[in-house]
């Protein structure tokens, strides 16, 4: 076979391949254009895309909304706590065993007494028993007290020194007219 026969037999297989290539572009255009109109594809494109910015902006309104959320549920937080203090206090107010007081000394006929409130070490009978309330200071209680057979001038110079044995400081001191106030609780 001469090179000429060659030629002549690849021929019509090139020309083939040089019309398919060029006639490859308009079929693409040809099917992309028929797809379009058949199926919508532009308009489920803007659909898409509309759908896209929709959840953008969905996603802002909900974190937002998170945020609000967040800020009630600490508000809310606050008030149940301090609704939890109110009714704890409330409760110990009511609490029988939180009205009891130390009597130091015998009542006597016609003679008051001295309402103390001392705070203390926790360490001694008097801050640790049953008369003995909760206090600000780490390590020491409240208790409240009654002395009995006291004369003024001792008292009096009990209330100068504000210190009512060691380590205790003296909080109320006044007369004992045989009632405790709430506001002494």
């Amino acid at each position: 076979m001469d090179f000429d026969q060659f030629v002549y037999a690849l021929l019509p297989s090139l020309l083939l391949f040089f019309a398919v290539s060029l006639g490859a572009n308009t079929l693409e255009r040809f099917v992309r254009n028929y797809a379009r109109n058949k199926f919508e594809i532009d308009r489920l494109a803007l659909e898409a895309e509309a759908v896209r910015a929709r959840m953008a902006e969905l996603g802002g309104q909900y974190s937002q909304l998170n945020e609000e959320k967040a800020g009630l549920e600490l508000k809310l937080q606050e008030r149940q706590s301090a609704y939890g203090e109110a009714l704890a206090k409330e409760i110990e107010l009511n609490d029988p065993n939180n009205k009891v007081v130390y009597e130091i000394g015998v009542p006597r006929p016609r003679r008051s007494g001295w309402y103390v409130k001392v705070i203390g070490p926790e360490m001694h009978e008097m801050f640790s028993g049953p008369a003995s309330l909760v206090s600000p200071f780490l390590g020491r209680r409240a208790a409240r007290l009654i002395i009995w057979g006291k004369e003024d001038e001792e008292m009096a110079r009990l209330r100068a020194k504000k210190v009512f044995g060691a380590l205790s400081e003296i909080l109320v001191l006044r007369r004992f007219d045989g009632k405790i106030r709430l506001s002494d609780a």
